[in-house]
Formats: structure tokens, C-alpha cells, sequence
């Protein structure tokens, strides 16, 4: 039987996800946000039977099987542990959280509640990321030892008011970040040190931050997320055989390139989607669910939690 999922929020990243479901046939049962008259209107939009009049109904529904969260993640803690707590598996918009003990508490709740929770950091699910890494598996560029990844936006206060706003999670790193990371990590692994630095608002966020993972291999990543200039939006993937340029943006379902060491093209990677992706995390998520996973193979729980970690250690917020 198909999975009922419920809405924890309906904002505009919920609203590009509800309409990838609907792309993949997913079901979405129910929906809940602060506001009765923005649920029914979300509700209304991509016909979804059961509105709640608040959060704790909606985790309480017998006919909802897994909650998607897409709150602030100032609020992604206490949303979480709600669903998690009412027995109900969940996808919690990245990032997961805005610090690693907020990260280790759902962690612990899930294992006892023995319910199935991911990230929704859907890149790593998109067509475009199982090519890439089919070719680094494959030895297409050698052994990966260099990542370079950037995600800067020109995000004026006007434009991205939230961002701004540290009440709401705002600043670069957490927030635009996370996908850097990610694809770092995703390629190198963990590193053996980590080291940033970040350039404040008086908003108390940070505008712009940069880091250096570093490995005992030899391997290194550099990362940067900025939302006060528009940066290239691009990663590469350098190996001992060649490299892999993704191009912009590079967390989305987009191009790549693969070079020998050389600089001579071998390939190129053009493979188009219907919408922007987002149902392929939540076709995971079910897939899992039916095998009776409690944490995805390809974003692991544990993996997520120990990423926040290394978010910390770049910058506190």
C-alpha cells in the first residue's frame, strides 16, 4: 500500500515538493500549518483531503503515515521530536538542524520510537548526483581527492528577509551551506580537520562563510556560501585520472562535464526531469520504508548528525 504522508507546514518549499509528488503520484493525506485558512488553501491546491487546525493533530492522524517538515529550522527540533514521539516516520527539511545536540536528540528519539527519519537534502537522490557518483565508482576520474563547491546568491534583506533574521535560522552557512557540505563529504568522507571562517551581519547572521576540510590522505575540500554576492553555484571533483565539473546549480537536476588529466572531454551529462526532483527523496524515503529501514543507505541518520557536527565546528549559530 501506497504511504499517506502528512504536511508539517506549508510554505514555498512544501509547495515545490507537494507539486514534485504529484509528478511520481505520491500521496499526500493531510496538512497542518499555523494558519486554518493557509492550510485549506494548500490543501485545496493540490486536493488533499484531511486539514488539521494545528501540529499535534496532525501527527495524531491515524490515516498519515509519514510527516514531511517544513518549518524553520529554528523550530525543525521540536517538530521533529512531535511527529517522531506520535510513532510517525519522518522527512525533515534541510538542515536538519541549527546545531548537533538539537541533531543527536532526534537521533535518540527515533532509535527508540524505532521510526524511519532522513534529511530532506534531496540532491543526493536526483538523477544527476546518481550519475556522478556511478562514474567516480566506476574510476572514470581516478581516485577523488579535491572538492570545490559554491553556493553564493545575492539575497538582500529585502529580497530574503528570513535569511536575515537569526530568530528564523537565517545566515549563509546553515542555510545555503549545507549543500556545499554535503557534496563534500558525500565524495571525501569525513575529514580529519575542519577550520572557517565567516563574515557577520549586524543582524547577528553570517553573509558569507568559507571553510577547508582537510584529510590525513592528502584529500582536501573547499566550500563557500555567501548571500550578499552571486557566486558561480558550481562544484568539481578532482581525481587522479581527471576531474568532473557539475555545473550551475550544482544541487539541482543540472549538467556535468568529466575531463581526463588532460583537460581533454570525455563526456557530458544531460539528462532532463519532470519538475525540480524533490519526489525522488520521498520515493526513497517509501522504498525504505517498505523494507523496514529505519535509516536511508545513501543519507544514513548517523551520517546526517555527524555533518551537523562538522557544521558546527565552521561556524556556531
Amino acid at each position: 500500500m501506497a504511504l499517506r504522508w502528512g504536511y508539517l507546514g506549508a510554505g514555498g518549499i512544501a509547495d515545490i515538493i507537494a507539486t514534485d509528488f504529484g509528478h511520481a503520484g505520491l500521496k499526500i493525506q493531510a496538512v497542518a500549518t499555523r494558519d486554518m485558512a493557509r492550510t485549506n488553501a494548500f490543501a485545496d491546491k493540490f486536493n488533499i483531503p484531511n486539514r488539521h487546525p494545528d501540529y499535534a493533530a496532525l501527527v495524531a492522524d491515524p490515516e498519515v503515515d509519514v510527516i514531511y517538515i517544513s518549518t524553520v529550522q529554528t523550530l525543525h527540533r521540536d517538530h521533529a521530536l512531535l511527529a517522531i514521539e506520535a510513532g510517525k516516520h519522518v522527512l525533515l527539511e534541510k538542515p536538519f538542524t541549527m546545531n548537533a545536540a538539537d541533531a543527536h536528540e532526534i537521533y535518540a528519539a527515533a532509535k527508540r520510537k524505532n521510526v524511519f527519519v532522513m534529511e530532506a537534502m534531496w540532491t543526493r537522490f536526483l538523477p544527476t548526483m546518481v550519475a556522478v557518483f556511478a562514474a567516480i565508482e566506476a574510476g572514470e576520474i581516478g581516485t577523488p581527492h579535491f572538492v570545490y563547491a559554491d553556493h553564493s546568491q545575492f539575497l538582500p534583506i529585502e529580497r530574503a528577509p528570513r535569511l536575515w533574521n537569526r530568530e528564523q535560522g537565517g545566515g549563509a552557512h546553515y542555510d545555503l551551506g549545507i549543500y556545499p557540505m554535503h557534496m563534500a563529504i558525500r565524495t571525501l568522507g569525513f575529514p580529519d580537520s575542519v577550520s572557517g571562517k565567516s563574515i557577520m551581519t549586524d543582524t547577528g547572521v553570517d553573509s558569507a562563510t568559507a571553510a577547508v576540510l582537510q584529510y590525513n590522505n592528502g584529500s582536501l575540500a573547499l566550500i563557500n556560501s555567501c548571500m550578499t554576492m552571486a557566486g558561480t553555484i558550481t562544484a568539481a571533483i578532482h581525481g587522479t585520472k581527471g576531474r568532473i565539473e557539475i555545473d550551475p546549480w550544482f544541487f539541482q537536476q543540472t549538467s556535468f562535464s568529466i575531463y581526463d588529466s588532460q583537460h581533454k572531454l570525455i563526456r557530458k551529462y544531460e539528462e532532463k526531469i519532470d519538475g525540480r526532483g524533490m519526489q525522488y527523496q520521498a520515493i526513497h524515503v517509501e522504498e525504505c520504508i517498505a523494507k523496514g529501514l529505519t535509516e536511508s543507505p545513501i543519507l544514513s541518520l548517523a551520517e546526517t548528525v555527524k555533518i551537523m557536527e562538522a557544521m558546527e565546528q565552521i561556524h556556531v549559530f
